[in-house]
């Protein structure tokens, strides 16, 4: 069948729109690995498709063979292309160097050069061209050697996709497995075509069969992210570790997730390929900011029935040009020993007999509080405390009921206050209350009613019962912006010892000075 075909015309003009479509998208994704080898090869494949398609078309040009001659572009870049784009695939670009790098790109060069002076030399046709013939069954010695070295670097190209396979897991395992099916539509094809059996009549359907592959390319690419995720995961992960082992790509895209991983972060491996901070879309967004930091540690904190606590180490993984592929991070549960931490720290802010938080502590606490109630200018009150004949108490029922009188102050100045507000032993018998938001009035009165409940409270320890009395400074957050803690303190020990010296078993004040004018 000779042209013109507009069937066989229209069939090629929309192959090379589909390659175009394709060429177009990767164009937009061109720091991935494989996209420049894939976009030249699908530029050749749609150069092949549509110079094709107007010789088909009957399209006149500078010479009957003009639009047949120059498809040869297309021809000779497609096999070179499909190499490179594999050993990028494969991660074996170190191979590019010289002989093979100049075998690879010098060829096609030569191969065209003596394509269109055949005249000159007849090396290509051998005097064998016929005109008006869609495609070349018989040539000469270039047009034969091209043919084989075409077709090696094809059969290389599929033996390297089949070793990426074996070598790969993961959602990259099915990555490349599409890539192999794609690969074997073009061999199916050069089958068909020296059976005999050509579907289409006249013309030379390997662009088509090439074309198909471009398509299964592009559905890998949209539907499983090929390209976007970067082969550093090609062996296989070890799936029964006890850390959780995640790699992301330079784009922090998630190439591939161990089990325990996924237990730990509670994802599926739907999201493999998808950005980190879209498969942990779930989590708060103080943990996608870590997985997208480039922090060689930290901590991350799973909240949910049970809090869960990671430690994350974080590498970067690097190819021999020491250009950043992705990050290789190792998750490890450290939720037990965050709670021997939490125990360990807890204990050392607290008093070990009454659980109340310590001077030390206390301190630290009230610091901060006078600091937000000065910038926001609010109310903050401050109670010492110290309980009456703490010594006879001892010495009269053993200080096993000395211990009971603590711990009844305490129980009653935790369950009588907010749990804002802070309850601390200083040491022996002396106590301090922190009242956030609370006015020195409001203090006196809260410290009063703490004062009568202890009062009439009767304390039993063995055979023995008592009763015991307390007595209290009070003293507010000073309006002067240069009112310290440890003035507060000083006020409210001395309102204490007001208290002591007028009988004791009663609560004092002492206001703040006020803001000169």
């Amino acid at each position: 069948m000779s042209p013109p075909n507009i069937l066989y015309s229209a069939a090629l003009l929309i192959a090379g729109g589909v390659c175009l479509f394709v060429a177009a998208i990767i164009l937009t994704r061109r720091r991935v690995t494989g996209a420049t080898a894939l976009l030249t090869l699908l530029s050749a494949l749609a150069w092949w498709d549509i110079t094709y398609a107007i010789f088909w078309a009957d399209v006149p040009g500078p010479n009957p063979n003009f639009w047949l001659d120059i498809t040869y572009l297309g021809v000779v870049t497609v096999p070179p292309a499909l190499f490179v784009f594999s050993l990028q695939l494969a991660n074996l670009t170190h191979w590019l160097k010289r002989p093979l790098a100049v075998l690879i790109y010098l060829v096609p060069v030569i191969v065209l050069i003596l394509f269109f002076t055949d005249p000159y030399h007849g090396f290509f046709f051998a005097g064998r061209r016929k005109e008006n013939v869609a495609y070349i069954l018989d040539a000469g010695p270039v047009f034969w050697f091209n043919v084989a070295f075409s077709y090696a670097l094809i059969l290389f190209a599929t033996i390297l996709f089949v070793r990426t396979y074996l070598r790969s897991s993961g959602v990259y395992r099915k990555q490349v497995g599409l890539v192999i099916f794609a690969m074997s539509i073009p061999w199916v094809n050069s089958i068909i075509f020296m059976l005999g059996i050509n579907p289409l009549p006249g013309a030379d359907n390997t662009p088509f069969s090439f074309t198909i592959a471009a398509v299964a390319f592009a559905y890998s690419l949209l539907r499983h992210h090929l390209l976007d995720v970067v082969p550093v995961a090609r062996d296989v992960l070890i799936e029964k570790m006890a850390d959780g082992v995640l790699v992301l790509d330079s784009q922090n895209r998630v190439v591939d997730i161990n089990q325990t991983a996924k237990t730990l972060l509670n994802v599926s491996e739907d999201a493999l390929g998808l950005p980190a901070e879209q498969m942990l879309s779930h989590l708060g967004a103080k943990c996608r900011d870590a997985f997208s930091s480039q922090r060689s540690d930290f901590n991350v904190e799973l909240k949910g029935n049970i809090t869960t606590y990671l430690e994350a180490k974080s590498t970067p993984i690097r190819d021999q040009k020491n250009n950043l592929l992705g990050r290789l991070i190792v998750l490890h549960d450290i939720t037990k020993l965050k709670g021997i931490q939490n125990e360990l720290r807890l204990l050392a802010s607290r008093d070990s007999l009454t659980g109340a938080v310590n001077r030390r502590h206390f301190m630290e606490l009230a610091k901060r509080e006078l600091t937000r109630a000065k910038r926001y200018k609010r109310s903050f009150a401050l109670i010492l405390m110290d309980m009456d004949g703490f010594k006879k108490v001892n010495d009269t029922y053993g200080h096993q009921a000395g211990d009971q009188a603590l711990l009844m102050l305490k129980k009653i100045c935790t369950q009588g206050t907010r749990i804002v507000d802070v309850f601390a032993r200083f040491g022996g018998e002396e106590f301090a209350l922190m009242m956030p938001e609370t006015s020195l009035d409001s203090a006196a009165i809260i410290a009063e009613r703490l004062r009568a409940t202890l009062e009439s409270t009767v304390i039993k320890s063995g055979s023995h019962k008592f009763n015991v009395t307390i007595s209290m400074g009070v003293t507010e957050c000073g309006r002067r912006k240069d009112d310290t803690l440890d003035a507060m303190l000083s006020r409210a020990d001395k309102a204490l010892y007001h208290a002591k010296e007028k009988g004791r078993n009663q609560v004092q004040i002492l206001r703040a000075e006020r803001k000169s004018t």
